[in-house]
């Protein structure tokens, strides 16, 4: 049997899922603390399943990493989808995509929901993903904005907050 300290794929979905999982759980933490319940399906109940998700998902890449089976082939399979990524890189799009998130949270009150949105989709792409088509990026900032705003805003009636240094809706 293979060492633990012999796979680098092992440490990095360790290291990755391990950064995820303490992000998820501030994250759920903060959101059972700051945001109120409302009626039914209040405002907390999406960035409360987010963070629950997100701990899910992030504690399999954990465990996956300490005990799931290792198979050599699929290092070679990383070649069939495109090249790899260094780990350097992957920690520091994980890094960056978790201090996006802290910005949206803290954009969002200022600026309102719809532009704190598309502006953090927009830098999301363009940033830790490496998106360079303009059309795609606003296209993609502008859809899921005002997609997420018709949905939880209009559709399900949540709270969005619109801002207090700018308010466009």
């Amino acid at each position: 049997m293979a060492r633990f300290a012999d796979h680098p794929e092992r440490r990095q979905d360790v290291i990755a899922g391990s950064i995820l999982l303490l992000f998820a759980v501030g994250w759920t933490l903060t959101v059972w603390l700051t945001v109120p319940t409302g009626y039914g399906v209040g405002p907390r109940a999406f960035p409360l399943w987010l963070g629950v998700a997100l701990a899910v998902l992030s504690a399999l890449l954990l465990l996956k990493g300490l005990i799931g089976p290792y198979d050599p082939a699929e290092s070679d399979a990383d070649d069939d989808h495109g090249p790899s990524v260094p780990p350097s890189r992957r920690l520091w799009q994980v890094a960056v995509v978790c201090g996006l998130i802290i910005g949206f949270g803290w954009l969002m009150p200022k600026i309102g929901f719809m532009l704190a949105t598309a502006v953090t989709v927009a830098v999301t792409l363009v940033g830790p993903l490496g998106e360079r088509r303009p059309l795609l990026v606003i296209g993609m900032a502008a859809g899921i904005a005002l997609g997420a705003w018709l949905a939880f805003g209009k559709v399900l009636g949540a709270y969005m907050p619109t801002g207090t240094w700018i308010s466009i809706f």
